[in-house]
């Protein structure tokens, strides 16, 4: 853990509002995009964030320093969105809406053609299919691995579970997710050499 997480901690333990703040704002975008690929929207993704960062608020006295307080804060907002996810799965009936995209400044500033925009926006849509057919915690390693980058051991800290159970999660995410794409390439090749 550097200092100034230390030292921020220290501070919000002992009152400081301000401090929790900061330490908040250090990790926020990151935590919410973590957010964003467990739950499969925006509003939702804002509402596990926000329930995870007033349950750290809550939780903050109890932090023990035995892991970073990113990965402490990052394992509490997995768990609301996982949590949030069970809920309304018992509450909701399939949707067939179209899934939100990210908000712009997520994404790089170039300009694509539109052949390109096509094809990303079917790939897109059809990764985002594929995701739905992992289970939860399929999806959320997922996420974690590779489009955040941690490694399986930092995985298996913020999802409570042994490393070699990470990597079977993985492995069955890798899996799945190949077979679906792999059933819709010859669409978009089509498609695209149409347009």
């Amino acid at each position: 853990m550097n200092e100034r997480d230390f030292e921020l901690i220290q501070s919000a333990k002992a009152g400081d509002n301000r401090a929790f703040d900061e330490l908040i704002r250090l990790y926020d975008k990151r935590i919410l995009h973590i957010a964003y690929g467990i739950m499969g929207n925006m509003q939702d993704a804002y509402d596990a964030y926000q329930d995870g960062v007033i349950r750290a608020y809550r939780k903050l006295p109890s932090f023990r320093f035995e892991s970073s307080f990113s990965t402490w804060l990052t394992r509490i907002v997995i768990n609301q969105a996982l949590n949030m996810k069970k809920k309304r799965r018992l509450k909701q009936f399939l949707s067939f809406a179209q899934p939100e995209m990210l908000p712009s400044e997520a994404f790089e500033s170039g300009l694509p053609g539109p052949d390109e925009v096509y094809v990303n926006g079917e790939l897109s849509a059809e990764l985002e299919r594929g995701m739905q057919t992992l289970s939860d915690r399929e999806r959320t390693v997922f996420v974690l691995k590779h489009q955040h980058g941690y490694k399986l051991r930092e995985i298996a800290v913020m999802i409570d579970c042994a490393e070699g159970t990470v990597k079977n999660y993985l492995f069955r995410a890798t899996r799945k997710l190949r077979d679906e794409l792999a059933d819709s390439e010859p669409t978009y090749k089509t498609q695209a050499a149409a347009n």
